[in-house]
């Protein structure tokens, strides 16, 4: 066996054997040795699982100490810390082959990135591989942290800290910086499995938009298509799609469709006689089907840059003739309907065509959902569009076109908590986007859930969504309807609130992801991000930084008070200005429990312009439009003037200064 190592001073790689990797990562560095307390073998499965125990590859291992914390591995249901915890990197349909919630594994994206870190000092571990990885964290060997990776070569990266915010942005150095996500996909998004037909869609915008209920898209589930094929519309249902875009529109409403990666074999579909040549094969060269909506469905080969020009042209296309803002990628783990055994999926011999090889979706898996997300966001980018793709699975790179979201959840008490938990442990994965379905997904027919009609579980659903990236509301057929304008009115003046706050919030979330964008910082940041050394928080995941400055603890249950833990530093409650002395436990006093860092510096919407919160000295941020906002020689400068409503201090009392004019100093 042999290693090549290489640093470049904050990266290491490890080319071990002669790996092909699906994704090329440029990098150039001087050689060097490999770190002594990792150790590489080539062996049989290491770890007590029947199922897989004639796998042989690749056996990375290193040290794991009691002071030693663990975040990463994309989408998992355990806590955020992984310590105790055993994982498969596989992306899989999780209703297909298990039942959604805590402790199920594996999920929808998987990530081979994770950190170790301890009080002062943190690394982070990338594995470019897409094929069934296993990570034993300290479960079946107590002071081991273990990787088995089923390939007799692989790329690795060893990524230096000395802080979480260190490794992620090197991370993000290699495997590229998130997208730009635009300011609308910000807003509030409606979906249902599905509204139809064009009309009745309009009329559920409109309903929302009349009771002052703010839209920012709609997403057209599968049943918009004729016979579930995908760029088709239903003649009956969706008889003139783009007058129904021209409509939303004029209303300041973007639309959003669905998109499945499979093509219905039939040679009357003129977009399946297109695309052969460009399809998943079998080992003998046919092409492999399987069942999925169409009925007998062939797979996309987007690992094929042919395949995945092709497909752009499509989307482009369908953006262009019919007006859609956006893209709504389903079922790209890739899920086959019906087939458990497999997990679901397409047969780990089938083959996909890459640079001229042949390889074996075994070892191609989990990147699929990576290279169709790129082909869908190029063909937005050639329509003209600020690209918006929204899928349910990825891996290492997903962050560089698309959001994701946790999928196909049941409404319960538990599965709130486990949202969070969710939705935080991507953040610290790579993937900054994600949000969930508001209110869960899942109806009566297959979970049976007792609290499909729990307003309370509603409300509490959107508060913790507050300040997630994606803000999207969206349900199964066989749940009741729940639009905000269908609630009795002492639930929907609870969630009308939320939206409200939330689009308060939207110059600060916007500043965020430009601030994604260009330096690879997530949205949301557990504390260990700026507290590594406190030794309360690494397991947490019911509060959280929003960017710098707001520390958020949402209510996970139906009390309407708990604990709230402020660490070290200066802070303020949001709603009323007490102010508070870090690390402190505290209880909080308001539904929506907010809190701002001393040296604060936040936008917030106003009526015609912005407001700007401060609380302490020394606050900087950049703006959406690139305007630089700080707080300093006892005022707030802006490089640009911008129509500032009022300057609100937070501090032993709430100062609020009238500006009310367009200016770029404020004393």
């Amino acid at each position: 066996m042999k290693v090549l190592a290489q640093s470049d001073g904050e990266v290491l790689r490890l080319r071990v054997n002669d790996p092909t990797p699906l994704i090329d990562i440029p990098f150039s560095g001087r050689q060097a040795e490999a770190p002594p307390e990792l150790s590489i073998d080539l062996g049989k499965f290491p770890f007590p699982v029947e199922a897989y125990s004639g796998l042989r590859g690749l056996i990375l291992s290193r040290p794991l100490s009691l002071d030693e914390h663990v975040y990463g591995l994309g989408e998992k249901a355990f806590d955020l810390d992984r310590r105790r915890g055993f994982f498969q990197l596989w992306n899989v349909d999780v209703g297909c082959v298990s039942r959604y919630g805590w402790y199920v594994d594996p999920m929808y994206v998987s990530v081979p990135f994770f950190m170790v870190f301890d009080a002062k000092d943190a690394v982070g571990y990338f594995v470019n591989s897409a094929s069934r990885i296993f990570v034993d964290v300290g479960l079946f060997r107590y002071d081991r942290l273990t990787v088995f990776v089923p390939e007799e070569s692989v790329e690795l990266f060893v990524i230096g800290g000395p802080g979480i915010g260190d490794v992620l942005r090197r991370y993000f150095r290699l495997t590229g910086m998130p997208f730009l996500l635009p300011e609308w996909a910000l807003g509030y998004q409606i979906s249902r499995y599905s509204y139809y037909p064009q009309d009745r869609v309009l009329e559920v915008v409109k309903r929302h938009l009349d009771m002052g209920i703010p839209v920012s898209a709609v997403y057209l589930d599968i049943d918009y298509m004729d016979g579930y094929r995908v760029f088709t519309w239903d003649p009956q249902r969706f008889p003139r799609p783009g007058e129904l875009a021209e409509k939303l529109h004029e209303m300041g409403v973007r639309l959003v469709t669905i998109l499945n990666p499979v093509l219905r074999v039939d040679q009357r579909y003129p977009l399946f006689g297109e695309a052969l040549g460009l399809l998943v094969e079998t080992e003998k060269g046919e092409i492999y089907t399987g069942t999925m909506w169409p009925g007998k469905s062939a797979w996309i080969d987007f690992l094929k840059p042919e395949a995945r020009r092709w497909w752009s042209d499509r989307v482009r296309d369908w953006a262009e003739r019919w007006g859609v803002d956006g893209i709504w990628l389903d079922m790209n783990e890739p899920a086959v309907l019906g087939e458990p055994q497999r997990d679901c999926t397409i047969d780990p011999g089938a083959l996909h065509e890459v640079g001229g090889r042949r390889v074996r979706h075994a070892e191609a898996h989990n990147y699929y959902s990576v290279f169709q997300a790129e082909a869908t966001f190029r063909g937005l980018v050639e329509a003209g569009r600020e690209p918006f793709v929204l899928s349910r699975a990825g891996s290492a790179g997903i962050q560089r076109y698309a959001a994701v979201w946790t999928a196909d959840n049941a409404p319960s008490w538990d599965d709130l908590r486990l949202q969070t938990a969710l939705v935080l442990g991507l953040s610290v994965s790579g993937v900054p986007y994600a949000g969930l379905d508001i209110g869960a997904f899942a109806g009566h027919r297959h979970y049976r859930s007792p609290h499909l009609n729990d307003l309370d579980l509603l409300v509490r659903y959107y508060q913790i969504a507050l300040f997630f990236p994606i803000f999207r509301a969206h349900r199964a057929p066989d749940t009741p309807d729940r639009e905000i304008y269908e609630l009795p009115d002492r639930w929907r003046e609870k969630v009308l609130r939320v939206v409200r706050l939330r689009y308060r919030f939207l110059p600060y979330l916007s500043a965020l992801v430009l601030e994604a964008h260009e330096e690879g910082r997530p949205l949301l940041r557990p504390l260990a991000y700026y507290h590594q050394d406190d030794e309360n928080v690494h397991a947490m995941y019911d509060e959280y930084y929003v960017g710098p400055y707001i520390l958020y603890a949402p209510l996970l249950g139906r009390e309407d008070r708990r604990p709230v833990y402020l660490p070290r530093g200066r802070w303020a409650d949001f709603w009323s200005g007490r102010t508070y002395e870090g690390p402190i436990w505290i209880e909080n006093a308001d539904e929506l429990p907010i809190y701002v860092k001393e040296g604060a510096l936040i936008p917030l919407s106003a009526e015609g312009g912005l407001d700007f919160l401060l609380f302490g000295a020394g606050g900087r941020i950049k703006l959406r439009d690139g305007t630089v906002a700080e707080h300093r020689d006892g005022g707030l400068v802006l490089t640009s003037p911008k129509h500032i409503n009022e300057v609100i201090r937070l501090g032993e009392r709430v100062e609020r200064i009238r500006v009310g004019a367009s200016t770029d100093r404020v004393i």
